[in-house]
């Protein structure tokens, strides 16, 4: 871990800060992400899930959480 191109503030040999590639990385991320959520019938219904199933709270037991990650439905 010590042999790193960074140095003590955190900047590479051109002057570029580590958080400014792991920005770079995240908001490529979200670029691909916006464009397979609108474009690809697939991706979207896959989001919609993981979203769903984000979505449960303590007060709904599991079983609900996972009946509604199994159905397509959207309330």
């Amino acid at each position: 871990m010590s042999n790193s191109n960074f140095d003590k503030n955190g900047l590479d040999k051109s002057g570029t800060h580590w958080l400014q590639y792991a920005a770079f990385v995240v908001t490529t991320f979200f670029i691909y992400f916006g464009w397979a959520f609108f474009n690809d019938a697939n991706f979207h219904n896959f989001a919609v899930k993981i979203f769903k199933f984000m979505n449960c709270n303590g007060y709904n037991p599991l079983n609900y959480c996972v009946m509604r990650w199994k159905i397509d439905f959207y309330p």
